[in-house]
């Protein structure tokens, strides 16, 4: 009789042990901060100034470092800056991008730890540990492109979260309505035209302008994703929709100063899309800029589809104007008919 007395007070002190657990859990998740940095910024740390100096740190700067493809001016893929791990407090924690470079004699072989939003969100962490320089390198040359993969990603997290609270509504039905598709659009933008297969979405702010073109044309072939399809097809329509500021003039892709150059990207939310960066410009005018494309299909109503987005900031850094842009185009998802 005094366990079966027992056995309902034990129960509740499980249950409510549980309950204050998963509450103390969901409190340290929402408490965790919101992650640092500038844009396309990584921060890589470093026992020591000789490892920074030496070959670790050259490894390092000419793959993360590189010109990025596309810009008129040179900008690098990331920014990066760098500081030792005893200087690794609490704030330098809550960076978006982080490298941790552990050079240890006694480890016997290297090792790649991958952590996302351990001291903010949205972060991703790396940490390489190895024997030394020479494993330390080999290992990085074999896992640079997935943290390439990721620091992107973390990059279009975070420009996303500032955008998402800003979501222009009307812009995004009318998406929806021609293309069935939804798409994080925040407000600035407006819709300056819609045709049969194609919209142009655009924002024109004082000193800069972006835009969106979509394109929809029915699956025929697989030669279609191909990059001289692609360009053709985007070089069409921006002939026919998207005019210059002068009589005749009209948007097109530039094939001669920089050579579009396609990248098939495995990230995207179909899981398979073409990207295409590179120039575009303005026949019988003087304007151009940047752009980023991504071409995908849509099983659902046999069609490819194509998000052109362009920036154009004559004179000045157009890397962070473009991430933006890319960021956009991530968020795009098939219309399933649910808010």
């Amino acid at each position: 009789m005094i366990q079966k007395r027992l056995f309902p007070v034990i129960l509740l002190i499980v249950s409510t042990t549980l309950i204050i657990s998963s509450c103390k859990q969901e409190k340290e998740k929402s408490a965790v901060s919101r992650s640092i940095g500038n844009t396309s910024e990584i921060l890589v740390v470093v026992q020591n100034e000789n490892q920074w100096n030496g070959k670790i740190g050259k490894a390092i700067r000419d793959y993360f470092g590189e010109a990025q493809y596309g810009l008129p001016q040179e900008e690098p893929l990331f920014k990066l800056s760098h500081i030792t791990v005893n200087s690794l407090n609490d704030m330098f924690k809550k960076h978006r991008n982080l490298l941790i470079v552990d050079i240890n004699p006694k480890a016997e072989k290297a090792n790649v730890e991958f952590v996302k939003n351990h001291w903010a969100k949205p972060q991703r962490v790396f940490k390489i540990t190895a024997p030394d320089a020479g494993a330390f390198i080999k290992t990085f040359d074999a896992y640079k492109k997935r943290m390439m993969q990721e620091y992107n990603q973390a990059e279009r997290e975070r420009i996303l979260t500032v955008f998402r609270p800003d979501n222009d509504v009307k812009v995004v039905e009318k998406l929806t309505k021609n293309f069935g598709l939804k798409m994080i659009i925040p407000k600035g933008f407006y819709v300056a035209k819609e045709k049969p297969g194609f919209m142009w979405i655009r924002k024109e702010a004082v000193s800069y302008s972006q835009g969106l073109v979509i394109i929809s044309v029915p699956y025929e072939d697989t030669a279609q994703f191909s990059r001289k399809s692609i360009l053709a097809r985007t070089a069409d329509y921006l002939m026919k929709y998207v005019p210059g500021p002068t009589q005749g003039s009209f948007m097109s892709v530039d094939m001669k100063n920089m050579p579009p150059k396609a990248t098939v990207v495995t990230d995207f939310f179909t899981d398979y899309a073409v990207e295409i960066r590179g120039l575009w410009r303005v026949e019988h005018d003087f304007m151009g800029g940047p752009f980023v494309s991504y071409t995908f299909s849509d099983w659902r109503k046999n069609r490819i589809i194509t998000i052109f987005g362009y920036v154009y900031q004559p004179n000045k850094a157009k890397r962070n104007l473009l991430k933006q842009m890319e960021a956009i185009i991530y968020s795009v998802r098939f219309y399933d008919g649910k808010k």
